[in-house]
């Protein structure tokens, strides 16, 4: 083979090898971009993945939120109170004895609840709020005290009125209104006892607080309250029972009401029943101190008048129903018009810190049902000590020294019935 040949093959040859070089890359450009393009689409599909995961994830967080949110708006509060009691009118006969039959009182050497109480409040905006309030205390039933619904006005900064439809506490002086779980003593005084048993009742009230000094209450209620033994929850009369109250503070340190409360007393009888007028004038103050070393001491006093339906006078003219007469009427002569009697009733107490753990009391109560009657009043000392286990439950020893008069004879005696309670309650 010449030189020429020669040189021809070779440049054949070059141009084979590079023409395959060339093909080879052009496959690999090939296989590049179909693993960039399956790797580009593997990324997106992961990508929508995690795209989809975290949608479902925000929609569980704001479904969570919006959970607790509503948790947060509902509060469980209440407390517990269990006692043990001894009392000098202790017995452990039940026997009837006697003409007329006379049942001995049953034995007050017990451990009881006294109350068990669950309450719950619903703030479903700062404009709104719902209140259930239940009490499972002295029998086994649980029973409502308190169902009721507040508006709050949207015009004033603070929503200084608040308009309160439902079963609720009657707007009345200070005693009723207060807690059981705060009182410094067992319980309420006699007075606001009889005149407002149970405390509550079934109506509207308007609240107002005129600066930080003056609030105001209105209130209209059926009348007989949640213990009537009649009409614990109907009102036998178109009119409802009317409450005002007007109280003032001064810094803190002295407080001050007049309530009004008016309406009317139904007595049923076969017949016409009986109406009869109630009215109740109410007074009540407090004063705030301190004590080196002490610490904080409480006086105050409140003060009940008007005219009431006396249990004695509806005894004495109200004949009671036998099984030839089954329904009540009124006795021969009796006048109608005597079964509401002129009342008073009040007390003072005094209140005092001694440190962090311990607190005194002492209160004396007073209440007449008729003040034209004798040996029906009713007074008693009560001394109490407390000690504040920890910040929720509290341990009470109390002593009560009522003093009464019962008919011994031709004479009038007040009978032993002084009585000692422990109380151990828990607050949550």
């Amino acid at each position: 083979m010449n030189r020429g040949s020669l040189v021809a093959v070779s440049v054949a040859a070059l141009a084979v090898a590079i023409a395959s070089m060339a093909g080879g890359a052009r496959a690999m450009d090939e296989v590049e971009t179909t693993d960039a393009a399956a790797a580009a689409e593997s990324a997106q599909a992961q990508a929508a993945e995690i795209r989809s995961r975290l949608e479902g994830t925000t929609e569980q967080v704001q479904t969570l939120q919006s959970d607790m949110d509503r948790l947060k708006k509902i509060k469980f509060s209440g407390y517990v109170q269990a006692r043990w009691e001894t009392g000098e009118t202790k017995d452990d006969s039940v026997k009837v004895s006697g003409n007329p039959a006379v049942i001995a009182p049953a034995n007050n050497e017990r451990f009881y609840i006294r109350r068990a109480r669950l309450k719950l409040t619903y703030d479903s905006s700062p404009l709104t709020q719902a209140v259930i309030y239940l009490d499972a205390g002295q029998d086994r039933a649980a029973r409502l005290l308190e169902a009721y619904i507040t508006l709050f006005d949207p015009w004033t900064v603070l929503h200084r009125h608040a308009l309160t439809i439902g079963q609720m506490n009657v707007p009345f002086g200070y005693e009723i209104e207060r807690s059981s779980s705060v009182r410094e003593l067992p319980e309420r005084s006699r007075a606001e006892n009889v005149l407002f048993s149970g405390e509550r009742d079934r109506g509207v009230k308007l609240v107002s607080r005129w600066g930080s000094w003056l609030e105001t209450v209105v209130g209209a209620f059926n009348g007989g309250g949640i213990n009537h033994p009649e009409f614990p929850n109907t009102d036998p009369t178109r009119a409802k029972d009317f409450v005002v109250r007007a109280r003032a503070s001064y810094e803190g340190r002295v407080d001050g009401a007049v309530s009004y409360y008016g309406g009317k007393n139904t007595t049923p009888l076969t017949g016409d029943d009986v109406e009869t007028d109630k009215t109740r004038l109410g007074i009540d103050g407090q004063a705030y101190y301190e004590l080196p070393r002490f610490g904080g001491g409480t006086l105050r006093g409140e003060f009940y008048g008007g005219m009431e339906i006396n249990a004695d006078s509806v005894k004495a003219l109200v004949a009671a129903p036998t099984s030839d007469r089954p329904t009540r009427v009124l006795k021969d002569g009796a006048d109608a018009g005597h079964l509401a009697t002129d009342f008073t009733g009040w007390y003072l107490m005094w209140v005092q810190n001694a440190g962090e753990k311990f607190q005194v009391a002492a209160r004396y109560d007073a209440y007449d049902p008729n003040t034209d009657a004798d040996h029906d009043q009713f007074a008693r000392t009560g001394l109490g000590i407390s000690y504040f286990y920890d910040g929720f439950t509290r341990i009470t020893v109390a002593y009560d020294i009522p003093n009464t008069d019962a008919k011994s004879g031709s004479d009038y005696k007040d009978p032993h019935d002084n009585l000692w309670t422990v109380q151990v309650q828990h607050k949550f």
